[in-house]
Order: structure tokens, then C-alpha cells, then sequence
């Protein structure tokens, strides 16, 4: 079984960690602090414009960048089937923003 110090030499080639806060400042401190006003752990602020509709036991969500028109096949689609659990579907099968959103219903999914 790895440690997490052994991990950490093979990462950072110290002899290993007295403190706690060395693990955690190799962790988080490159990605984010208050330097660079980004929270720990930042990965992305997408700015999207976001569409729900629900229908059944279905969940439907669409975004796209902000100003893309609902006719415009500019969405990537998403639907949540609730009945069982929670089962993700994407329109057309892809994550692509290639769809419209007039009807998210309409839409074929896999």
C-alpha cells in the first residue's frame, strides 16, 4: 500500500513532510490564494446561460455562451432521468453545443 508521504517524496524528492500544512500548501497553493484572488481547488468560472425545463420524471438542462439565441444550435443538452437513481443523457449522445433549445423535450437522447 502507497503512503501519501511516500507519494509526496516521489512528487516533490524532500524526505518527506513534519507538517501537515506542506501537503496542503503542494496541494492548493499553486491553484489558488489570495495572491491571485482564485479560490482553492479553481478549475473554471464558465459565464453560461442556462435553461431548465422539467417533464415527467425528466430534468432537462441546456447552456451556452451568454446571447446565443434558443434557436440557434449553440446548446449542449442535458437530461436527467430521476426515476431510478439519477441516469445522465446527453442530446444527440454528445456534449457538444450543437443543439437548439427551443424544445428540449424534442430532442433525441443516449
Amino acid at each position: 500500500m502507497t503512503k501519501i508521504v511516500d507519494m509526496y517524496r516521489q512528487l516533490f524528492g524532500r524526505s518527506g513532510t513534519s507538517k501537515g500544512s506542506d501537503i496542503e500548501m503542494s496541494e492548493h497553493g499553486r491553484l489558488g490564494g489570495i495572491s491571485t484572488n482564485q479560490p482553492f481547488k479553481f478549475v473554471d468560472q464558465p459565464n453560461y446561460a442556462i435553461k431548465l425545463t422539467e417533464s415527467g420524471n425528466y430534468i432537462y438542462i441546456a447552456y451556452a455562451p451568454p446571447g446565443t439565441a434558443e434557436a440557434t444550435a449553440g446548446w449542449k443538452v442535458m437530461r436527467l432521468d430521476v426515476t431510478s437513481g439519477l441516469k445522465i443523457e446527453y442530446a444527440d449522445s454528445n456534449v457538444d453545443f450543437d443543439n437548439v433549445a427551443t424544445d428540449l423535450t424534442a430532442l433525441t437522447y443516449g
